[in-house]
């Protein structure tokens, strides 16, 4: 008998959910030759739709696989090759969109950005299923793109409002990695290599130059049926459905009364034989055509291929893929591969079971059974074979520690999807365009394009779609987003700039309202508002601007009387006179008779100098044939109205007054501003 060493053998393991089978063979040249292989049967149902449910029952079988090709080739086996099963993958299909505040062209960087979205948009919903659980995705693609709503092939270079897309995510379990590992470090091995059942089946049975085109892979299992999908060269999408051979199985067991194990030879001899004899359970032996048997099994396997046929449409974005490979016991059974291709509308040569005589790849020196469920376990071996690389790649992202599973070619993207870092802090959102009107015309602010996250491989400048390896360092450096649009008031306040006081309120000409309020000219301007610039050149137009009555009679602050036609000039101070008026200076209430307090007033001011007393300062007025009022002082005194801060208080003699109160001598004012 040859010898051989651990290091020339490869150890490959398929840990499926009824048997474990184990092939063992070393690399010659580009093929794979096999030397040993054995398959044991789970005792009991210790596995379920291809998860461990009990480690050590597993173990159990495991061990005896690997204890019995050890007794063949008389050597220990330290390692093994594993894959993670494809009916424990989850996948997510979602849709997203992303809108813009006009009319843009569609940029390679805003398809990345969107692709990222959803991909974080399907981890986040797979997480919500069981949110304690750490998941690795390990592919995804864009089903559709949509421009506006429409469906569209490329984005690229269109103009829009918004962009969408309905993508479609796979993710691996981690405690599905775990477990396959606690059950291989109980038959004292290590993992030289993991990777996924339907990749494995992909490079025993597809030769690379055919990847390029879209073709389905099944496997068709005895719980389930595993569907994935290439294209470009890689696997786009993967997908389950929890119908598989047993299905066929029991409805031959409940016609004929047999028990499951003669209801699956029954199964597989109607390829071999036109007439089946069993026993049923009572004793009684039976004979039936496979003629018969069609009838019985038409409408499981009905079920069965539709919903095979459905979910490949459903993974390939709505079509079907150019070519079907099927592996798997249950692809042997009589009529998958016919009523498959009608259920997807291919002519029936493009559906095709693929058994060990079809993989070109091996030299078949152990005498593997014939048979399309050997495929994942050849599979397994010529992975590892070709990809002697770790079944994860370590990494570091601004210094954190990733860990990728080797699923697939890794790049940039992938790492920060496992990061859990935000589509928005790669790619920025330009900043909101602000829309409002001014004296009716419409305005548009944009908003900044925002600076994209900046990404160095190992110090080089790089992309999201660069390739990364094991040790590699990523820095990255996050984006900045785009500020909205803004605007002031004060922006738009341009032209002359007067100071004019209207019973003693300041207003700043021009002036402005928004949305039919006054506002300073610091207001930020906000979406949707009407903003109107009010610049009046006379009395008349300032009055209709403050909506005053054009009957009221309009005064200056020492008495004058001023018509709507005068022209605004800068300190311009203003009184509404709501009593009466006349040119002759009589000031009278609206019995015309003269006012005491005025007589009062114009007495002393004949006599001798007005001497107030104004903020702690001294001062004094000249005579004048009329009182004088608070709204005076101001002409008088260094008070500052054109700055406001807050409002203003009018104190005299110790109570509150009004800028129309007539000044007495002696009187104490104060003048100052309240918050």
């Amino acid at each position: 008998m040859q010898e051989y060493t651990n290091e020339e053998l490869i150890f490959g393991l398929d840990i499926g959910t009824r048997t474990v089978i184990g092939i063992v063979g070393y690399k010659k040249g580009e093929q794979f030759v096999t030397i040993a292989y054995e398959r044991i049967a789970h005792e009991e149902r210790a596995m379920l739709d291809g998860q461990i449910h009990d480690i050590h029952k597993v173990a159990k079988t495991v061990a005896e696989a690997k204890n019995r090709i050890e007794k063949k080739l008389n050597i220990s086996l330290r390692e093994v090759a594993i894959a993670a099963a494809g009916r424990t993958l989850n996948t997510q299909i979602v849709s997203v969109e992303t809108s813009f505040n006009e009319i843009q062209e569609i940029a390679l960087t805003d398809i990345h950005n969107l692709e990222l979205f959803g991909v974080e948009k399907a981890k986040k919903e797979q997480e919500k299923k069981n949110h304690q659980v750490e998941y690795f995705c390990v592919a995804y693609s864009v089903i559709n793109y949509y421009l506006d709503g429409y469906v569209m092939g490329n984005l690229e270079g269109h103009k829009g409002n918004s962009i969408g897309a309905k993508v479609i995510a796979t993710f691996l379990p981690k405690p599905v990695i775990d477990s396959l590992y606690a059950v291989v470090e109980r038959c004292d091995l290590t993992v030289s290599h993991l990777t996924l059942e339907p990749i494995a089946a992909i490079n025993a049975i597809i030769p690379e130059n055919l990847r390029l085109l879209n073709l389905a892979l099944v496997d068709i299992g005895a719980g389930t049926s595993d569907i994935a999908i290439t294209r470009e060269g890689s696997v786009v999408a993967y997908g389950m459905i929890p119908i598989a051979g047993d299905e066929v199985t029991e409805a031959i067991v409940h016609h004929y009364l047999v028990d499951f194990n003669t209801a699956e030879k029954i199964k597989y001899e109607m390829k071999q034989s036109e007439l089946i004899a069993f026993e049923d359970i009572l004793g009684f032996p039976q004979e039936v055509t496979v003629s018969q048997l069609e009838q019985v099994i038409h409408t499981t396997l009905e079920t069965l291929t539709t919903s095979i046929a459905e979910k490949m449409v459903e993974l390939n974005g709505g079509q079907p893929t150019n070519a079907v490979f099927c592996v798997g016991g249950g692809s042997e059974m009589y009529g998958v591969e016919s009523q498959l291709a009608e259920k997807l509308g291919l002519p029936s040569q493009r559906v095709a079971m693929r058994k060990v005589s079809h993989v070109s790849s091996i030299k078949d020196e152990a005498s593997l059974t014939n048979s399309p469920d050997m495929i994942t376990p050849i599979g397994i071996c010529l992975t590892s074979m070709k990809n002697k690389y770790s079944e994860f790649t370590t990494l570091t992202l601004n210094g954190q520690k990733i860990q990728l599973l080797n699923a697939k070619k890794l790049t940039i993207c992938d790492a920060i999807i496992a990061a859990g870092i935000s589509h928005t802090a790669i790619f920025p959102k330009r900043g909101n365009t602000l829309m409002f009107r001014l004296n009716g015309q419409r305005v548009r602010i944009k908003g900044e394009a925002g600076i994209p996250a900046q990404i160095w491989l190992n110090q080089k400048k790089a992309t999201i779609n660069d390739l990364i390896t094991e040790g590699d360092e990523i820095t990255l450096e996050l984006a900045l987003q785009g500020k909205d649009g803004e605007a002031f008031i004060k922006d738009y306040m341009g032209g002359k700039n007067l100071t004019v006081f209207m019973e003693g309120e300041t207003i700043q000409i021009p002036f402005c309202l928004v949305n039919g309020d006054y506002v300073p000219t610091n207001y930020r301007i906000q979406e949707g508002d009407q903003v109107e610039v009010i610049c009046p050149s006379t009395l008349d137009e300032l009055l209709n601007a403050l909506q005053i009555e054009g009957s009221k009679k309009i005064i200056t602050s020492d008495f004058k009387l001023v018509e709507g036609t005068h022209i605004l000039q800068n300190k311009d101070s203003f009184l509404i006179d709501n009593k009466s008026f006349s040119l002759d200076g009589s000031f009278k209430g609206a019995a015309g008779e003269p006012q005491e307090e005025f007589m009062v007033a114009t007495e002393e001011l004949k006599e001798e100098k007005l001497i107030l007393k104004v903020n702690g300062q001294t001062i004094e007025l000249p005579q004048k044939g009329v009182p004088y009022m608070f709204a005076n002082i101001f002409d008088y005194i260094d008070f500052d109205l054109s700055t406001p801060r807050g409002t203003i208080q009018l104190i005299r003699n110790g109570k509150a007054a009004a800028l129309t109160d007539n000044l007495c001598n002696q009187d104490e004012l104060d003048i100052f501003w309240k918050n």
